[in-house]
């Protein structure tokens, strides 16, 4: 056969591809039966826990695609150099295009996903910065008499942070949005809010509003559920890393997390009393853990 030794290198190579990735998704299956495996300890949320996770997923599959391109660079070396060193002087140029080619594919597919991956863990990791810093904010409220909970596990979501305290329960979403352009204009940092929708310099969001007030409207019926007494959740948007411009007094609160503070100073109030607030307080303790 007379291609067999020419074509040799890169089926080689080709099986090493195929045992690499197959390698790959026994390690992932492994670690996803762990992670589902694993016991969750009784401890209240972080913020921001789940985007922690899935950046730890992330820089796994990273080093995943790393050591799985090094290795098959061992692999190419020495299929090349033994190609080189052993098969026959005319098909030598024909072997080195094949197992060329079929190293050119698995670096650039490997190349590819890491860089998307890096992209992703980029965003992540933004998105996990917004919500650090309303956690802050919503935090330094403490002295005024307020309990703050994070990741607060609903059906399906997660309510981002959750405030009980003398004005009231509030659901604070947050929305870190794309990042703002690098400009020196306040212009450019700053989202218009029309009561019904966020506006962008470059791109309008109509859905978190929605969210936002839905997600409050779930709490409420749930902690009605759980104490028997009507509770009325109100719906709170922060936006770090931007200026907020109201167009209209209409709609829920949306404030930059600096503006989190007077907010929370001088709306108006919904009192609740100490016993409808203890009992509150103590089914939200439940539900975060």
């Amino acid at each position: 056969m007379p291609f067999f030794p020419t074509l040799l290198p890169a089926a080689v190579l080709l099986g090493g591809v195929c045992l690499l990735f197959a390698f790959y998704r026994e390690i992932r299956q492994r670690r996803l039966s762990a992670a589902l495996r694993r016991p969750v300890p009784p401890a209240r949320s972080v913020p921001g826990q789940a985007i922690l996770a899935e950046i730890d997923r992330i820089n796994q599959e990273i080093g995943d695609y790393t050591h799985g391109s090094l290795a098959f660079l061992v692999l190419f070396v020495g299929v090349v150099v033994a190609a080189a060193a052993f098969a026959d002087p005319p098909s030598r140029p024909q072997s080195s295009a094949w197992s060329g080619g079929v190293g050119v594919v698995f670096f650039g597919m490997a190349m590819a996903r890491i860089l998307r991956l890096t992209q992703a863990r980029k965003e992540h990791q933004r998105r996990y910065n917004g919500r650090i810093e309303v956690a802050r904010a919503l935090n330094a409220l403490a002295p005024d008499g307020y309990r703050v909970y994070h990741d607060v596990p609903g059906e399906g979501f997660s309510l981002h942070h959750v405030a009980a305290g003398p004005h009231g329960v509030f659901a604070v979403h947050t929305s870190s949005g794309k990042k703002p352009p690098r400009s020196t204009r306040v212009e450019d940092a700053t989202v218009a809010y029309n009561g019904h929708a966020l506006f962008f310099p470059r791109w309008s969001d109509d859905h978190t509003i929605g969210h936002a007030e839905a997600r409050a409207q779930w709490l409420s019926e749930r902690l009605e559920r759980a104490i028997g007494e009507a509770v009325a959740v109100r719906a709170v948007v922060a936006v770090p890393g931007w200026f907020v411009k109201r167009t209209t007094p209409e709609g829920i609160p949306v404030v930059h997390p600096g503006q989190v503070a007077s907010l929370f100073k001088f709306i108006a109030p919904r009192p609740i009393s100490g016993e409808t607030l203890d009992r509150i307080l103590q089914h939200l303790d439940h539900a975060a853990r």
